[in-house]
């Protein structure tokens, strides 16, 4: 009897327990399974109704110690080592999870890999080998996964990759190469790939022709390298492209002759040539994008906009120009853009927007406008008057001194205002009375004084949201303002602002005994001056 008392002492206290708890059924065949240092410790463990395991290790790496069969593993159809601490493949390595198709080899602290190591024929359908060392990538090695979808081989120091490793992959969709030591494009063919990313790597100046043998890819992410120039007829190596990107690399121009395809109108969908040093853009340079949908060209060195840049883009939805050196816009320039729904100008240094910018016809789907952080002092009363339907309108930080009804007066969908960090003086009540759908509006760091007064008027029935700290309020205005946001039950106090925490002042106390609301004498007051003395 005591002797069964002291082993289950044992048990309990893990001297015999630790097998039985290695492995922890998550349900639906899935398991996972802690400190295995080899596979023939996992294959003892493996159950007939297994599927999929995750092998987790604080303590030890795991590794093919033996030579001989390990049936267990046959039977298992995903296999993540990502957690494992390292990975010891041996001579035999893998071969005998043979049903496998999905293998996670992530942070497996491999340099190499061989053909020998895996099943041949390979059933891996999804294969995942980032964040390693590998170094090169070989034909032999390739050519036993016929059935690969998936592979990704980003974040490792693959600076070799043999010429049609990948041709014989017909199944082959996706492959990832981002983030290695590629100076070159050596792929060769693959008939079926629809997405290749070769992004972050040593690549300088290629010719589109490397890329023929990929005719179905839809998908090229050359980002963040060194490309200067992008050779001529991208579409006539790449006739299904949908998307590309080549942000983040040295290229200092955009030459219509690179979209020339085989037929009038490029396939293209989404564009992305932003984070590179373009100067101009010129007429009709994107003419033949007429599927484009999205266009991406923030934090160039854009100076010049040429009146006729985007003619021929009648699908644009998103165009992003935030982030240049622009200070005037041509008249006209967006006005064919009737498909856009997004247009971010923001961070450039824009002074004036003027009559036609936006052109004559109604921009009906355009519904965000962003023309913060700029230098605009002169915004055309009529100006924005061809995007009756917009609802966020932004122009926070701009040097604007006073608002026009006639701006306003056809923005009868707008939903979210920032005017924030100009030198606003006065908001006309008329202007107010416009904003029946405003929901979020910014006020703050103006020079305001004063609002109409809102007690008795229908204003801003839906707004939920304003900002208003920053201004020289007058104290008995502000009060007004307040009581009225109170009542309305309007958020306005933000915690984490210096004025609503008591390090800046809120507002001016005046020898008024009523809220002054005529300009010319809060101005002869010099309400404005005594706050900034604060």
């Amino acid at each position: 009897m005591q002797a069964l008392h002291v082993f289950a002492l044992m048990l309990l206290s893990g001297v015999f327990g630790k097998d039985l708890q290695e492995c922890e059924d998550l349900g639906k065949g899935s398991h996972l399974c802690r400190e295995i240092e080899s596979f023939e410790q996992l294959n003892r463990y493996v159950g007939e109704n297994w599927q999929s395991v995750k092998v987790v290790n604080e303590h030890t790496g795991i590794e093919r110690a033996e030579d001989g069969e390990l049936p267990g593993l046959s039977r298992l159809l995903e296999l993540d080592l990502s957690e494992s601490g390292g990975v010891t493949l041996g001579d035999k390595g893998l071969q005998d999870f043979k049903a496998l198709q999905k293998l996670n080899l992530t942070h497996a602290q491999l340099d190499e890999l061989k053909s020998e190591q895996f099943p041949n024929p390979s059933e891996i359908i999804n294969f995942d080998v980032s964040y390693n060392d590998i170094l090169a990538i070989s034909t032999k090695l390739m050519s036993g996964f016929a059935n690969l979808e998936y592979a990704n081989f980003s974040e490792n120091l693959i600076a070799v990759i043999e010429p049609n490793a990948f041709k014989h992959m017909k199944k082959l969709r996706f492959l990832d190469l981002t983030t290695n030591y590629q100076e070159n494009i050596t792929l060769g063919e693959n008939a079926n790939l629809r997405f290749l990313s070769i992004s972050n790597n040593n690549l300088r100046d290629f010719q589109w022709c490397h890329f023929r043998g990929l005719p179905k890819l839809e998908e090229l992410h050359l980002h963040s390298n060194w490309l200067e120039h992008l050779d001529m007829g991208i579409f006539y190596a790449l006739p299904n492209l949908r998307v590309l990107n080549v942000s983040n690399n040295n290229l200092f121009e955009i030459k219509r002759t690179l979209f020339m395809a085989p037929g009038e109108v490029a396939p293209l969908d989404l564009l992305d040539y932003s984070s590179n040093n373009v100067k101009v853009l010129d007429d009709s340079v994107f003419c033949r994008l007429k599927k484009l949908r999205t266009l991406n060209l923030w934090l160039n060195q854009i100076n010049r906009i040429h009146p006729r840049a985007f003619l021929g883009l009648s699908s644009l939805q998103t165009l992003h120009l935030q982030g240049n050196k622009i200070s005037v816009l041509p008249d006209d320039v967006f006005a064919n853009l009737t498909a856009l729904e997004k247009l971010d100008l923001s961070k450039n240094n824009i002074k004036k927007l003027g009559l036609r910018v936006f052109g004559e016809r109604i921009l009906r789907k355009l519904i965000y406008l962003d023309l913060s952080n700029n230098y605009i002092a002169d915004l055309h009363p009529l100006a924005l008057s061809s995007m009756p339907f917009i609802k966020e309108l932004r122009l926070r930080r701009n040097r604007l001194v006073s608002l026009d009804l006639r701006m306003f007066a056809p923005l009868r969908q707008l939903q979210l205002l920032t005017i924030s960090k100009n030198r606003l003086e006065e908001i006309e009540g008329e202007i107010l009375d416009t904003l029946d759908r405003l929901n979020h509006l910014e006020l703050n760091n103006n020079r305001l004084t004063f609002l109409p007064d809102l007690k008795s008027s229908q204003n801003l029935l839906q707004l939920q949201n304003i900002n208003l700290e920053g201004n020289p309020w007058q104290c008995l205005c502000l009060d007004e303002i307040t009581s009225w946001l109170n009542g309305r039950q309007v958020s306005y106090a933000r915690p984490s602002s210096a004025y609503f925490s008591g390090r800046k002042p809120l507002c001016v106390v005046t020898p008024m005994d009523k809220c002054l609301r005529d300009l010319q004498e809060t101005r002869a007051q010099g309400i404005v001056e005594s706050y900034e003395k604060i």
